[in-house]
């Protein structure tokens, strides 16, 4: 019976100093938003954000998915609401996104590339806590938003020369520009 009651002692007197330390820690800034997360703090923040994704979003399927031009549709809105942190490659190469943690979604990346199109519907649609991802649901239509599904899927083989072909009036400004906007980049240009 004692050691029943020193086990319990000793697990309860570990976790009030393991509370304490986390909390001396978190409050010395350890939430900033100027520093990168920790290896547990990434690990338990992608696992919040799956589970943040219900099950049911695995299985819608995307309406366009047989349409191969459906991604062309978005372009014009994604460089509206997304490139200025995912940037217009998707790659999440911007100056916005440097100041970002945790960082933007590299949308070329295979680790977003494997997630189900109603997984990237529901996360575009509904945000992602604790992080720079708005909820999207109020400015995009159903259909906006599964066309853009369509673009994330396209990210991987988007050429320089398809992106620029895609808004040649953007690739005109930022030529016209020299890109001298925030200290010699455009917050929605890739860095190169």
């Amino acid at each position: 019976m004692r050691f029943l009651r020193d086990a319990i002692i000793g697990i309860l007197v570990l976790a009030l100093v393991i509370w304490i330390a986390a909390y001396a820690r978190l409050r010395a800034g350890a939430l900033s938003a100027d520093e990168q997360p920790g290896t547990i703090e990434r690990a338990v923040a992608a696992r919040l954000v799956r589970l943040s994704i219900p099950a049911d979003a695995d299985r819608r399927s995307n309406p366009f998915a047989a349409d191969a031009n459906a991604w062309r549709a978005a372009v014009e809105h994604y460089e509206d609401h997304c490139a200025t942190c995912h940037g217009r490659d998707g790659r999440g190469q911007t100056e916005m996104a440097d100041n970002m943690y945790p960082k933007v979604s590299n949308l070329a990346d295979a680790r977003i590339q494997r997630l189900s199109d109603g997984a990237l519907f529901h996360i575009i649609q509904n945000g992602v806590r604790w992080t720079g991802m708005p909820a999207w649901k109020r400015e995009h239509s159903p259909d906006e938003t599964w066309r853009l599904v369509s673009l994330i899927r396209r990210m991987p083989s988007l050429t320089r020369q398809e992106i620029d072909a895609l808004d040649p009036s953007h690739a005109a400004e930022s030529e016209k520009r020299g890109d001298h906007e925030h200290s010699g980049s455009d917050s929605s240009q890739p860095r190169r």
